[in-house]
């Protein structure tokens, strides 16, 4: 993440939404959409000798989406040593869309990518001066065309305030991420991956909803923090569930008003003064 803001700023394309392909022409890398998808496949890079180009999926009809598969591509070309260590079939390499992979290489691109179309500075100007939950990543989707689910990740990185996302399909959790703030209270298990949704929670009203109904979907409410993590600590927190389309999975948000640990946050106010004041490069 921090290679890709330092790339954008020596390439002067810091302005929010980034401009893919002025980058990419920076290198002389293409850019076009795939003329037949491949199953599961969101995006390719091409090699043939020093020249490359990127193909990109538009099987799921969502630029957010594509935008992501594209910088992921990005970030194989331009973080050092992924050119001679990812697998080149027919001098293609293939990439599987989802923030859940086991490679080192796929979830380093996938890092790469969130700091290419999401950068520090500017998005931490975004959450500021927006309210929490879903109405923050919503406007850092707005603000930098990236996909909802890569700001819902990249806002509960950024934020200072208690909250977590989980993304599931088909009642079965998928993965689940935290803020520094959430993770750092006692009281709060980690949600694993092929979790059942907990049952008394607003998501899992959801399910009951058809398929098509699920993908358009938007449900709010307040539900006990101990449903999804645990039963150690009783707190209210608010629970916002949005369907992702054609993507097939459900988007989780909880946000803890008052759940909020006042010894870390003594710790770690100082450090927020000075990194709100400075340009930063992570994640």
């Amino acid at each position: 993440m921090r290679s890709a803001e330092r790339l954008l700023q020596d390439e002067s394309l810091l302005e929010l939404p980034v401009d893919l392909k002025a980058l990419a022409q920076t290198r002389g890398i293409f850019i076009r959409e795939m003329e037949s998808d491949e199953e599961g496949v969101s995006g390719m890079l091409l090699r043939h000798g020093d020249t490359f180009g990127i193909l990109y999926s538009t099987q799921i009809p969502n630029r957010g989406f594509q935008r992501f598969s594209i910088a992921h591509e990005l970030g194989h070309y331009f973080i050092d040593g992924h050119l001679d260590q990812i697998p080149f079939d027919d001098n293609v390499h293939r990439s599987r869309a989802g923030f859940d992979s086991n490679n080192y290489y796929e979830r380093e691109a996938d890092h790469f990518a969130a700091g290419l179309l999401m950068p520090t500075t500017p998005v931490r100007r975004i959450i500021d001066r927006s309210p929490s939950g879903f109405s923050s990543i919503e406007a850092i989707q707005q603000k930098t065309n990236a996909s909802l689910t890569a700001a819902a990740i990249r806002y509960v990185g950024m934020t200072d305030e208690a909250v977590a996302i989980i993304v599931s399909s088909d009642g079965i959790v998928d993965y689940c991420f935290m803020s520094e703030t959430m993770k750092s209270l006692e009281g709060i298990d980690w949600l694993h991956k092929n979790t059942l949704v907990p049952s008394d929670t607003i998501t899992e009203s959801i399910l009951e909803k058809s398929e098509e109904e699920q993908r358009e979907a938007y449900a709010e409410g307040e539900v006990d923090i101990m449903a999804w993590f645990g039963d150690r600590r009783s707190v209210a927190a608010g629970e916002e569930v949005i369907g992702l389309g054609s993507y097939g999975r459900i988007l989780t948000v909880l946000t803890c008003p008052d759940l909020i640990d006042d010894d870390y946050m003594d710790e770690t106010s100082d450090e927020a003064l000075e990194e709100s004041w400075t340009p930063r490069f992570r994640r």
